[in-house]
């Protein structure tokens, strides 16, 4: 994009819709007012679940994998802040829409509405993390467990902050061209690590279903888990897209130049991914892969197989031990 694209410079190159933007704002709202006491309230009754099975099985209970309350919920806290993200970000183009020469909402609804799908990816990798170890299966994921959760979220936090910037300077003429370029390059890095991300997914899914796993085998939790996973991943990617199209194009393009392209391809998809979360989370939550995930270990004693150094030397002593009692106890028959 060059600068000669902002010769005739307007923050909006379209009559914005006062109602599409209020509504959007409602939406969001709602869906926040249901969304948070829900996943909240699921997540203490299921832990309540869980102490319940590590209660009657304390003798194994200190080798259950589990996560705590906080860690669980703290999983979804990102989402929270998707959805408060959008809700300010359609609260500031509504107000943008009754000043459209005033600068200060426009930034602030471009950059609400730029960084919330980071929350939502955020949300994603913590919560595949997070599955991957109670199913006891992380080293089927390409990237390294140690660091999986962390390569993705550094990532994406990344990609946040040029988004965040670009869309703060593009509120300027002087600084537009600048501005498009650092969010363009921002959802180029989302892109590109969203698509590892997906990669790792898929690959997990298949390794995981070929593999002799008691916990994956006896729950059928985790699938739906990862098939909604996969889903908010895809409505993400064509967001992400489309916006970078837009950026590409420049001030002058199809895109930017019509406002159906931002309710259509953006606000849609992110409404509808917390939906989606809140609407299965009785079939596919972390919340309940996690009860099923401990009722399993806890019931058949698993543990993953991995070689335990200690244990085979303990195998072995005692069979030394044994071989000698026996040889001893011949000599002395013989005797």
């Amino acid at each position: 994009m060059t600068s000669d694209d902002y010769d005739d410079f307007q923050l909006f190159r379209y009559t914005p819709n006062q109602g599409a933007a209020r509504f959007f704002a409602v939406m969001f709202c709602i869906i926040c007012v249901i969304v948070v006491p829900v996943f909240v309230s699921y997540g203490c009754k299921s832990m309540k679940k869980v102490s319940s099975f590590l209660d009657a099985n304390t003798s194994v209970s200190y080798s259950i994998k589990y996560y705590n309350r906080t860690q669980l919920i703290g999983a979804y806290v990102p989402l929270f802040f998707g959805i408060g993200s959008e809700i300010a970000g359609y609260i500031c183009r509504s107000i943008s829409t009754l000043h459209q020469e005033d600068v200060s909402p426009y930034i602030g609804q471009s950059i609400c509405l730029l960084i919330a799908p980071t929350f939502y990816t955020a949300t994603i990798y913590m919560l595949f993390g997070r599955m991957a170890h109670l199913l006891q299966a992380e080293k089927l994921m390409i990237m390294p467990a140690k660091y999986n959760t962390t390569f993705f979220v550094v990532g994406d936090v990344f990609s946040l902050c040029l988004q965040a910037a670009g869309g703060g300077l593009m509120a300027n003429e002087s600084s537009a061209t600048s501005g498009s370029n650092i969010v363009t390059a921002g959802l180029f890095v989302q892109i590109a690590w969203f698509g590892l991300f997906m990669i790792n997914e898929v690959y997990f899914l298949f390794k995981l279903k070929k593999m002799d796993n008691p916990i994956a085998s006896g729950t059928k939790t985790w699938r739906n888990l990862n098939i909604i996973l996969l889903i908010n991943c895809i409505l993400i990617l064509l967001r992400s897209i489309v916006r970078a199209i837009e950026f590409i194009q420049g001030y002058k393009g199809e895109i930017i130049s019509h406002e159906w392209f931002l309710y259509v391809f953006d606000a849609v998809p992110m409404f509808l991914l917390p939906v989606i979360f809140v609407t299965f989370i009785r079939i596919s939550s972390i919340y309940r892969v996690q009860e099923e995930s401990v009722e399993i270990q806890t019931s058949y004693n698993f543990e993953p197989k991995t070689l335990d150094i200690d244990h085979v030397s303990t195998t072995i002593t005692r069979s030394s031990s044994d071989m000698n009692q026996v040889t001893n106890f011949e000599v002395e028959n013989k005797v």
